[in-house]
């Protein structure tokens, strides 16, 4: 056979292509992680992130449950680029039952209790975690009720109260809204390795 035969890889090649999955539940069709439209609470089916909270969901295999955690980004929290004004970005507060999962939660916030300094978040109170996020604003967590809130220097908080178009706030959203995520990415990704260190054991 030549090397260079145009026939001579043909039998390994797969002329079939498939538009959706086999049957049986698939990562890529229902994400258990996150509380979207897609995900209404009936349908999901819940996994658990530790050895402490039970077994893995048997209708998860755990390349299924590493691809479902790989999607899970900070990027699913509401944008403060949708915001309108100074009144709804000092009022931006996020119940994170709302969009993870509570498991995924409670590994974030487990996260937060034992690593939060290498992750740039410190303590400020019992159960709250502060990262600053840009020049007088500031990210908080309270690990107590699971939520995700954002503080902000006196003379910036009264001149956010101010604004009463986008175009007026003192602080470009995108900016914030980047630096936000990259802050809580950093949760999620430890949150992963724990998980994925657990799978691989």
């Amino acid at each position: 056979m030549s090397l260079f035969d145009p026939n001579a890889f043909t039998p390994h090649l797969c002329f079939e292509e498939r538009a959706n999955p086999e049957r049986g539940w698939s990562a890529l069709e229902r994400q258990p992680f996150l509380h979207t439209p897609q995900t209404s609470l009936p349908d999901r089916m819940i996994v658990h992130l530790t050895r402490e909270q039970g077994q893995w969901s048997d209708l998860m295999s755990p390349e299924q449950t590493a691809y479902g955690l790989a999607q899970v980004t900070a990027a699913i929290l509401p944008p403060l680029t949708h915001l309108e004004n100074g009144s709804e970005l000092l009022e931006y507060h996020v119940r994170l039952r709302d969009y993870f999962d509570d498991s995924l939660v409670r590994e974030v916030m487990s996260v937060l209790d034992t690593e939060a300094a290498d992750l740039h978040w410190g303590q400020v109170e019992t159960s709250v975690y502060v990262s600053v996020i840009g020049s007088g604003v500031a990210a908080c967590i309270d690990t107590n009720h699971g939520t995700l809130y954002l503080r902000y220097e006196n003379t910036l908080a009264a001149a956010l109260y101010d604004a009463h178009r986008k175009a007026e706030l003192p602080r470009s959203l995108l900016f914030l809204q980047s630096a936000l995520y990259e802050r809580f990415d950093a949760l999620l990704a430890q949150a992963r390795v724990r998980t994925w260190f657990w799978l691989a054991g």
